[in-house]
């Protein structure tokens, strides 16, 4: 790709989310032709990690790594904290609906979202018929 052509933090996410783990390596190859040694510092929640990318590419990682779409591996090789790799994060729909277990309520995968239990109106009295000790 040409440096007019980079990714876009959606095509980023496109392609991350497509499969189920997406090394480093990968992106590089996919999406970064130039500048071979560079090493981009990553930094969320006092948390720090370097990943193999250019500052560019490297904002759109953290960007969604900030936004919890994506997930970042580290290496257990080295000391140092660094991304060897990136896997999306998937919120399940029964988390995001507030379902009990594993989102299904009766065991074949369709499912009804919980109804809440209607709170009836409070009775209101007008003032002027309350009786006079209870005004």
């Amino acid at each position: 790709m040409t440096a007019n052509k980079r990714p876009s933090t959606s095509s980023l996410r496109r392609f991350i989310s497509s499969r189920p783990y997406v090394a480093i390596a990968e992106l590089r190859r996919r999406f970064i032709q130039d500048q071979p040694d560079a090493m981009t510092r990553l930094e969320r929640d006092g948390q720090v990690a370097w990943v193999g990318l250019p500052d560019r590419e490297a904002a759109k990682l953290q960007d969604l790594w900030l936004r919890d779409e994506i997930g970042l591996q580290m290496s257990v090789e080295v000391r140092a904290p660094v991304v060897v790799g990136v896997f999306p994060i998937r919120i399940s729909r029964y988390v995001m609906d507030g379902l009990p277990h594993n989102g299904t309520n009766n065991g074949n995968g369709l499912y009804e979202p919980l109804s809440r239990p209607a709170v009836p109106p409070e009775p209101t009295t007008p003032i002027a018929s309350l009786p006079s000790s209870a005004k």
